[in-house]
């Protein structure tokens, strides 16, 4: 497989988005390009990235330490949502998740990591338990290292299949109700939920600034825990303009007496939406802005032909929202016998 630093991959990002696209068996959103490069900045320690790409696909790792141990770890490792591993899927072949693929993409990764002295760890997030990739890597990896896998990581994501209505559908008579009567009262009190359609970084940021004028005053940002400080503000500074730059930024305010309470922001990829942060100012939690949002929100996602709402990790609010998605695994590589 072919190395490549930090700017080369970055300067190849869409396509490799492409690929993540174009995948089976893993969480597309948090595997792009736009999620895994900020939270490599961002979220984790100084580390030397470990970027391959080769016939059968890309290889998204960094290189870590800790006392003896010296890893292989994604760029993304903070949630372990990000697979590392992705097919090429070029059109011009079997696509990515294709077992005669994902074999290939699993033997020349495995030859490129036996070819390193550098880790003893090899730790391989977002890999779905049973899926041909995981079945590929289990064999070539079996063979020389000890194996282990860490915990599930579980997903809730809402089918848009039949519109809003479908949606609805879903959902239980009380959920219906109560944000029906949200989705009312916020109308009658004069509150708008208005989107924004950003493709310029430069907009990007200047709507990141507006959106985090409203996280201060959220219970979020008031209790020190929002993303208007610390490592979050700079992992999402510096996600907003690549999805700008693809236009695949979603962000809505919500408006009240010509000021802004509120924001729902979140990220498309192909036909799938990935819900990031909701706020709003604290003194609306009467008003339940955080229901009217998210409804507004999916509304227009319907109307754009958007099919899967991702709300991303396990957090008891989101069983109401959406039914359970995809689960993976982290998949741990001793080297050794």
């Amino acid at each position: 497989m072919e190395p490549l630093d930090l700017a080369a991959f970055d300067a190849v990002a869409d396509e490799y988005d492409r690929a993540v696209a174009r995948s089976r068996d893993l969480d597309h959103f948090c595997s792009s390009s736009a999620w895994i490069l900020p939270a490599h900045e961002a979220l984790m320690p100084p580390r030397e990235p470990w970027l391959r790409r080769g016939e059968h696909g890309w290889v998204a790792l960094a290189r870590a330490a800790e006392g003896n141990v010296r890893y292989l770890q994604p760029l993304e490792a903070m949630w372990g949502l990000a697979s590392p591993l992705v097919g090429a899927g070029d059109g011009g072949g079997p696509g990515p998740g294709d077992v005669v693929e994902v074999c290939g993409l699993a033997a020349e990764f495995a030859a490129a990591c036996f070819a390193d002295a550098g880790w003893n760890l090899l730790l391989l997030s977002g890999v779905l338990a049973g899926a041909p990739l995981f079945q590929a890597l289990l064999e070539r990896f079996g063979r020389r290292c000890r194996l282990g896998l860490g915990p599930v990581t579980s997903r809730y994501v809402a089918s848009l299949d039949g519109g809003l209505d479908g949606f609805l559908s879903r959902r239980s008579a009380n959920f219906r109700h109560a944000v029906g009567k949200a989705v009312r009262r916020a109308a009658g009190l004069g509150v708008t939920v208005e989107p924004l359609e950003i493709r310029e970084p430069g907009a990007a940021l200047a709507a990141y600034e507006r959106l985090l004028q409203i996280e201060r005053c959220s219970w979020k940002g008031q209790e020190g825990v929002g993303i208007d400080q610390g490592a979050m503000h700079e992992f999402y500074r510096l996600m907003l303009p690549r999805l700008a730059r693809r236009g695949a930024l979603r962000l809505m305010f919500a408006r009240h007496e010509e000021r802004d309470v509120g924001y729902i922001l979140g990220g498309a990829l192909g036909r799938t939406y990935r819900g990031l942060q909701f706020s709003f100012d604290d003194s609306y939690a009467r008003h339940s802005l955080g229901n009217v949002m998210q409804y507004h929100q999916i509304a227009a996602l319907c109307e754009e032909g958007v099919m899967h709402y991702d709300l991303g990790a396990e957090v008891e609010y989101k069983r109401r929202w959406a039914e359970p998605g995809l689960e993976t695994v982290t998949l741990v590589v001793a080297r050794g016998r």
